[in-house]
């Protein structure tokens, strides 16, 4: 009986391991075609954060879709639009962004990639 049942329970967390392993590194939902943006939020990293205004961005991506980057102010007005900015590598994007002297308070990265946003939180001191 003890075999019996480390062999249901090896089996059960083997499923579990290749299900999450198969399903939450996808970047695409096959149900709706569009990116999985919450693996891509994971992907995505803002250093330092709390900032002086500049920050680095870098994303873990490796999709062909476009990619797009803006910064707003708490009111949705839009700081900066650093896309021209983002350097684009075969498995990353990063950025070196500098807001130029704004003021303090909570600012909003916004990452669009094809038909995914990605939002971060940056607080800048």
């Amino acid at each position: 009986m003890k075999k019996y049942t480390a062999f249901i329970i090896g089996i059960m967390f083997g499923v579990i391991l290749v299900s999450h392993s198969a399903f939450s590194q996808s970047t695409v939902d096959p149900a709706s075609g569009n990116l999985n943006t919450e693996w891509l939020s994971e992907q995505l990293k803002v250093f330092p954060n709390p900032s002086d205004g500049r920050f680095q961005l870098k994303l873990k991506y490796d999709g062909q879709e476009k990619v797009s980057a803006k910064v707003f102010d708490i009111t949705g007005k839009l700081v900066k639009d650093i896309t021209a900015d983002l350097v684009i590598g075969k498995e990353t994007v990063t950025s070196e962004v500098d807001l130029q002297a704004p003021g303090t308070g909570i600012y909003f990265l916004r990452i669009d990639i094809g038909k995914g946003t990605v939002t971060k939180k940056i607080l800048v001191r």
